[in-house]
């Protein structure tokens, strides 16, 4: 029965006391996911001009329920570097977020690298079977409640972390000349960078020993010998893992566009050095989480690689990209969302959220 009619779908339930779920009212609408990096986040917060109608239309969207924003452990990694302004940066996360969150990147890696050893040994087709649950809780797609709860905890590490960084960019920035100088073909890099991969799972960190570890469980209780594990990594089956490929052809773009750059960075230039700090974070963002969402923002540099149809993020993961330079084409895109609401799930929305009913209706 319409909840336009004014009588209650539910009337053996007392309304003022049971809030309304979407599994209750039967709906079946999925939200789309967004990915916001930290740069759109930073701006919300310091409450700079270019995000405010953005902003506007994603919190619409968020209260409509068919908006979901989680935030990843990455995201809170990064804040810890923001010194003073870390614990409110990380609270407006959270609150944004309205208490959906991303697996950790490793988590993420781990799963589809187990999912497609598993194929692998089932001699199953090369190709990944996506699914959300890789990096999401089902959860998501509910509809949020008066309130969400995130554990909020103060930063730690936030020395060693910043020492990491440091390393990884002075690593990054003594093979920049050696990028821009390589002969090599776009397909030799993808080629070099998933056997780059699969060497630092094999030998570096325990996160990557456990990945090991879980791929010879897996084995012995399929009576697969341990060599299938090293046939694996040299297999199709890992070249296709979303994260391994996804990364993979981002290092490869970038090293492309090295290569027809009239000029190549200098590795001592401070500006060098400054676009390059989050270089490796933004990569690693990307690769996890990109195949999962519906749409990406992130800077303008790594729009642009992300766009490139060589690394071709839409096309193979569905997910649309947005920066500061395409803001029209984001609010184009969020605005798409909302013509897409059903007067059905306007509806349902009324009984759900009883002070919104005026808004929800008229929506």
């Amino acid at each position: 029965m319409s909840a336009t009619s004014g009588i209650s779908p539910f009337p053996f339930l007392p309304q003022q006391r049971v809030r309304l779920t979407k599994q209750m009212l039967g709906n079946q609408t999925r939200k789309s996911i967004l990915y916001l990096e930290q740069n759109f986040l930073s701006a919300v917060q310091r409450v700079e001009r270019w995000a405010h109608e953005p902003m506007a239309k994603i919190t619409e969207l968020l209260d409509l329920q068919l908006l979901a924003i989680p935030y990843s452990s990455t995201h809170i990694g990064e804040a810890d570097l923001n010194g003073e302004y870390r614990d409110e940066l990380v609270q407006f996360i959270q609150r944004i977020s309205r208490g959906h969150r991303f697996e950790p990147y490793w988590r993420v890696e781990e799963t589809q690298i187990i999912k497609a050893f598993d194929t692998f040994l089932d001699k199953d087709p090369a190709a990944y079977q996506k699914e959300d649950r890789d990096a999401l809780s089902p959860s998501v797609h509910d509809w949020d409640s008066d309130y969400s709860a995130s554990v909020f905890s103060a930063a730690t590490g936030v020395g060693r972390r910043s020492f990491y960084k440091q390393k990884a960019l002075a690593e990054l920035l003594k093979v920049l000349p050696q990028w821009a100088n390589k002969a090599r073909t776009f397909e030799e890099d993808i080629a070099l960078e998933i056997s780059d991969a699969a060497r630092l799972l094999v030998l570096d960190s325990s996160i990557n020993s456990s990945i090991v570890e879980t791929m010879r469980y897996v084995a012995q209780a399929k009576n697969a010998g341990p060599g299938t594990i090293g046939a694996f990594f040299q297999s199709a089956h890992f070249a296709a893992v979303p994260a391994v490929q996804l990364s993979a052809r981002l290092f490869s773009a970038y090293k492309a566009n090295l290569r027809l750059s009239k000029t190549a960075p200098d590795p001592a230039s401070k500006k060098t050095q400054s676009k390059l700090s989050g270089f490796l974070s933004d990569i690693q963002h990307a690769a996890t989480y990109a195949p999962y969402c519906d749409g990406y923002f992130t800077d303008n540099a790594m729009a642009r690689l992300m766009r490139e149809k060589r690394v071709n993020v839409e096309g193979d993961f569905g997910c649309k990209v947005f920066s500061a330079k395409s803001m029209d084409d984001f609010l184009a895109w969020l605005e798409g969302i909302k013509s897409r609401m059903t007067p059905e799930h306007a509806d349902d929305l009324s009984w759900a959220y009883p002070r919104y009913r005026d808004l929800f209706r008229k929506g």
